[in-house]
C-alpha cells in the first residue's frame, strides 16, 4: 500500500473537518442549563413604537463556544416548533420570528431565524428552550404585570431580561425596553445591569403527590449537587431519591421510602446545602417545613378568616384568608375557591397546587402575591399564597366560598361593605377580619374592619380584631372601656347574654348618662340560647358617640316561660384626640 503523501493527508483533514461541521460538529461541546436564555420577549408590537409590528423572542448565546441550533425547539404555550439549522456564535444575540414577518423583519435585524408561525399571548404565557436532547435549557412564565410602567403594558414595548447571569431570578430581573424604538432585538438590551443575588432559596410549601412522593416548592430555581444527603426528615423518614421538576425547576420531588403515618402524626423536613440557585447561592442547613399526611376536610374545619375586596387604587390585589381550625393537615389542592352564587359558587378555581396548611395555621390566597407583601406587613411572607386565577370579587359586597374539589360547600361567607367600621371615610385598602373563628362565618357581628395599628390588613397571621372572652355570665360586655378609632384596641364592645331557655325575643339597647337612647341594636329579635353583637360605639346615625358612660340595656321574653327580664352593663367610651 502507498503512503499517503502530505498534499493528500491535508485534503483528508479538511474534508473530515468539513463533515464534522456539516454533521453538527459544533454539538461536540454539551450545552447546560442556562447557556442560551430567552433574554427578551415582544408579545405585543402594536401600537408600534418604532420596530415593526411583529412579535419575536430573542435568545442570547452565554457562553465562550458557538452553540448549534439544529434540532432544538420552543415551546410557546402549548405549540413547540422545532428551531432550523444556526450556529449562535459566543455571547451572540438572535430573534426568533414567524416566516410571514420576515420580509419587513429583515429590514431592521440581519440576525433572525423563521418559524412556520409564531403567536405570543398579549398577557403572559410559558415559553420553554430545549436543546436537541429534549432537556430544558431555559424556561420563562412571563405576565403582562412585568413591565413596571402600566403606560407600556398596552402593547409596543418588549419585555427585556435585566442580567442574564441572573437568568432564574424572574419578575424582578424583567421590565420595558427603554430603546426608543420600543426593544433591541438582535443586540444588547437597553436595560442590562448586573444585580445582587446573595439571598440563598428557601422552602416555601409542600405537598404529597402520591403516598410516597413529596414535592418541595422553593422561592427561587433550584439545582441540585451530585451526591446524597440532599434531604432529612425527622422523625427518621428515608429519602430514596430526588428528582428536579422541570421547566422551572423551583421544585425538587422526594421519593419516600415508606408511607407517612396518618392523621395528626408530624414531620419535619430540612435541606443540605447541596441544594443551590442559579446564582450559586446555597441552601441554609438545617432549614425546613413541617408537613404531614393531609385529610380531606369536613365542613367547619377551614373557615375563611379574612377578605380584601377593595384593594388600593383599584389594583388587582384581592386576596383571602383560610385558617385551619382542625387538628388535621388540609392539602390546599383539595380545596377549591369560589365567588357568587347562593347555594353553589358561580366561578370556583382551585385554591393551589400544593400548599399543606397546617392545625391552627393562616394561609392568604393572593391575586398579586408581590404587591400583597409590599402593601402589608407579612409576619411570615410564607403564608403567602400566589393564586393567580383568584376570582374577582367585588368591592362593596359579594359571596366567598370555599368547597371541596367535588363543590362540597365547606364555608361560605356574604359579606358586605356595612360590616366595615362605620368610622371608615373609605373602606379602600382595608380588610374585613373575622373576630372569632369558633363563631358562625355569617353572623355579621362576626367581622371588623382590620386596624389601623397593622395597616389595615393582616394576610397570613392572626387578625388584628381576634377575640377571645369566653365568658360564661349571663350578660358580658367587653371590654368596658372602648376607643372607637379602629386601631386594633378595644375598638368595639362585644356584647354577649346566655339564657337558660329557648325561644327568646331579644332587644338590645345603649343609652348616654342622661337616659337618652343613642342606639338599637336588637329590637325584638328572635334568638336562641345565646346572643352574641357588638356595638363600636356610634350612634343611629353612624356617628361616634361622644367620650362618656353609656348603658347597655338587654331586655328579652321568653316564649316557653311567658317571663319578661332584663339586665344591664355600664360601658365607657373614650375617643382620643
Amino acid at each position: 500500500m502507498k503512503e499517503m503523501n502530505s498534499g493528500n493527508w491535508i485534503t483528508c483533514m479538511v474534508l473530515s473537518l468539513l463533515f464534522l461541521i456539516c454533521n453538527d460538529g459544533w454539538t461536540q461541546t454539551e450545552t447546560g442549563r442556562y447557556d442560551v436564555v430567552i433574554s427578551e420577549v415582544m408579545a405585543d408590537p402594536s401600537p408600534v413604537v418604532g420596530l415593526p409590528a411583529v412579535e419575536y423572542l430573542e435568545l442570547h448565546n452565554r457562553t465562550s463556544h458557538p452553540c448549534q441550533l439544529k434540532g432544538w425547539s420552543l415551546q410557546v404555550g402549548t405549540s413547540v416548533k422545532e428551531l432550523p439549522d444556526y450556529v449562535l456564535d459566543s455571547m451572540a444575540f438572535v430573534t426568533v420570528i414567524a416566516k410571514k414577518n420576515e420580509s419587513e423583519w429583515s429590514a431592521v435585524c440581519s440576525n433572525y431565524v423563521a418559524l412556520s408561525s409564531l403567536s405570543i399571548t398579549d398577557g403572559g404565557q410559558q415559553i420553554i428552550l430545549y436543546d436537541n436532547r429534549k432537556q430544558v435549557i431555559h424556561a420563562v412564565i412571563f405576565q403582562k404585570e412585568w413591565h413596571s410602567e402600566p403606560i407600556k403594558r398596552d402593547g409596543g414595548w418588549s419585555l427585556e431580561m435585566k442580567d442574564t447571569d441572573l437568568p432564574c431570578r424572574g419578575m424582578d430581573n424583567w421590565d420595558s425596553s427603554v430603546d426608543e424604538s420600543g426593544g433591541t432585538p438582535g443586540r444588547a438590551n437597553s436595560i442590562r445591569q448586573s444585580l445582587d443575588d446573595m439571598s440563598p432559596p428557601e422552602m416555601e410549601r409542600i405537598t404529597l403527590l402520591d403516598s410516597l412522593t413529596l414535592r418541595v416548592f422553593f422561592s427561587e430555581p433550584v439545582e441540585i449537587l451530585n451526591g446524597e444527603a440532599l434531604f432529612y426528615i425527622r422523625p427518621e423518614l428515608s429519602v430514596t431519591q430526588v428528582r428536579e421538576v422541570p421547566p422551572l425547576f423551583s421544585a425538587l420531588d422526594v421519593s419516600l421510602s415508606s408511607v407517612p403515618h396518618p392523621t395528626t402524626f408530624l414531620y419535619y423536613i430540612e435541606g443540605s446545602c447541596r441544594i443551590r440557585d442559579c446564582a450559586g447561592n446555597v441552601f441554609s442547613e438545617g432549614d425546613g417545613l413541617t408537613f404531614g399526611r393531609p385529610v380531606t376536610p369536613a365542613v367547619g374545619d377551614i373557615v375563611i378568616n379574612e377578605v380584601l375586596s377593595h384593594p388600593f387604587d383599584g389594583a388587582d390585589a384581592d386576596f383571602v384568608e383560610i385558617y385551619n381550625r382542625s387538628s388535621y393537615v388540609v392539602d390546599l389542592k383539595d380545596v377549591k375557591i369560589g365567588s357568587g352564587g347562593d347555594t353553589m359558587p358561580l366561578k370556583s378555581v382551585s385554591a393551589s397546587n400544593g400548599f399543606q396548611l397546617m392545625p391552627g395555621a393562616y394561609c392568604a390566597l393572593c391575586k398579586n402575591r408581590r404587591l400583597t407583601e409590599q402593601q402589608y406587613y407579612c409576619r411570615s411572607p410564607v403564608a403567602l399564597h400566589s393564586c393567580d386565577s383568584l376570582p374577582a370579587f367585588a368591592n362593596s359586597a359579594g359571596v366567598v366560598f370555599l368547597t371541596t374539589r367535588s363543590l362540597r360547600v365547606l364555608d361560605r361567607f356574604a359579606y358586605d361593605e356595612k360590616m366595615h367600621f362605620t368610622g371608615l371615610t373609605s373602606t379602600e385598602g382595608v380588610s374585613l377580619e373575622r373576630v372569632r373563628a369558633d363563631r358562625p362565618t355569617q353572623d355579621p357581628d362576626n367581622w371588623h374592619s382590620a386596624s389601623s395599628s397593622v395597616g389595615y390588613a393582616t394576610p397570613g397571621d392572626q387578625n388584628s380584631q381576634n377575640g377571645t372572652d369566653d365568658a360564661s355570665d349571663a350578660l358580658v360586655v367587653s371590654p368596658e372601656v372602648i376607643s372607637p378609632d379602629n386601631d386594633g384596641f378595644e375598638d368595639f364592645a362585644e356584647i354577649r347574654l346566655k339564657f337558660e331557655e329557648l325561644e327568646n325575643q331579644v332587644s338590645i339597647q345603649v343609652f348616654n348618662d342622661k337616659g337618652f337612647l343613642v342606639k338599637q341594636i336588637l329590637n325584638n329579635a328572635p334568638c336562641g340560647q345565646e346572643v352574641v353583637c357588638r356595638w363600636e360605639g356610634e350612634d343611629e346615625s353612624g356617628q361616634i358617640v361622644p367620650t362618656g358612660m353609656y348603658v347597655v340595656v338587654v331586655r328579652w321574653w321568653n316564649a316557653q316561660s311567658r317571663r319578661t327580664r332584663s339586665l344591664r352593663k355600664v360601658v365607657s367610651v373614650y375617643r382620643p384626640r
